[in-house]
């Protein structure tokens, strides 16, 4: 005669372990989900809280890099280090450009000489001169992305 395990015993198993990890002082979190497919966990870092909205563009080829767009989002940029999915995406690289729009105008402020005047972020290695596809792109694998703003 064949056993089966029920939901009910998994669940209730579960719950024993972490009951016994509570009381042994370990910490217990639920263990992370990946992001849907077409979509991308990304987490930025060095947002300015409160002050204005985070421009995101997506990319999925070198044509198109800094061009058209396959998703573009506008946040609020609420909190210092931002973490959101972002889906719309397909293939197996993604190359993200990020800005924050610090007078809510759309558009990425910059001086007389083009350098930005805004803070300004890229998936991959961006470097000082900018990204590039060559430099920011990504593989899309399911890790998260992240993106650390310039100052």
């Amino acid at each position: 005669m064949k056993s089966q395990s029920s939901p009910v015993f998994a669940t209730l198993a579960m719950a024993v372990l972490a009951v016994l990890a509570v009381l042994a002082g370990l910490s217990v979190s639920p263990p992370a989900q990946a992001a849907a497919p077409g979509c991308a966990d990304v987490e930025v870092i060095n947002v300015r809280p409160n002050q204005g909205h985070l421009m995101v563009a997506a990319y999925l080829s070198a044509d198109t890099f800094t061009k058209r767009p396959v998703v573009s989002v506008r946040l609020a940029a609420a909190e210092a280090t931002m973490r959101f999915e972002l889906c719309g995406l397909s293939g197996d690289t993604v190359a993200l450009t990020l800005f924050q729009d610090l007078d809510s105008d759309g558009k990425m402020g910059s001086n007389l000489l083009g350098m930005p005047t805004e803070p300004w972020g890229a998936s991959g290695s961006p470097g000082m001169t900018g990204p590039s596809w060559a430099t920011s792109s990504v593989a899309l694998n399911g890790s998260p992305i992240v993106v650390k703003m310039s100052q």
